[in-house]
């Protein structure tokens, strides 16, 4: 019993006083490597067909990364021309009020003319905006009033 000759010498060791340290038996410290790491296998080496396809699938990768920016960029190009053609629409549309006013201011004197006539020269030289007219819906027909409730009156009691 080999077992059995081991736990009395780790017994023996236990009770007896000594000023060495413990140290465990040379079996348990001896692990076979084989348990603790596998062994390494080599790397497999990619053949030259495996090679080729993923060169070439990085390029077709690059090339679609390269339109859809391309494609990003153009997109805001055209954004920033249509808000650019809006912006100058807009400008041209004020200068020719100002245009507008500024002929209309011209026309009337400096003389001592009254507001009244300013005004209606102004009201008369202006010009007319285009009016879009809706037909407006025909007025619904109001129901009849309700007839009035019939009030009860409580009477009243004086007692005199």
């Amino acid at each position: 019993m080999p077992r059995a000759k081991k736990v009395d010498a780790e017994l023996e060791l236990l009770t007896t006083p000594t000023d060495e340290p413990l140290q465990a038996s040379k079996e348990e410290d001896e692990i076979p490597t084989t348990l603790c790491e596998p062994p390494k296998k080599p790397k497999k080496v990619a053949t030259e067909k495996q090679l080729e396809a993923m060169r070439l699938g990085r390029i077709k990768r690059d090339e679609q990364i390269k339109l859809r920016k391309e494609a990003v960029e153009q997109e805001k190009a055209n954004q920033k021309k249509l808000l650019e053609d809006k912006i100058v629409k807009k400008a041209i549309s004020i200068k020719k009020k100002e245009i507008k006013k500024s002929n209309l201011l011209d026309e009337i004197s400096d003389d001592d003319t009254t507001i009244e006539e300013i005004k209606t020269t102004i009201k008369a030289k202006s010009i007319p905006k285009q009016v879009v007219t809706t037909q407006q819906p025909a007025p619904k027909a109001q129901p009849p009033p309700a007839p009035k409730a019939i009030e009860i009156r409580k009477p009243t009691f004086y007692f005199v």
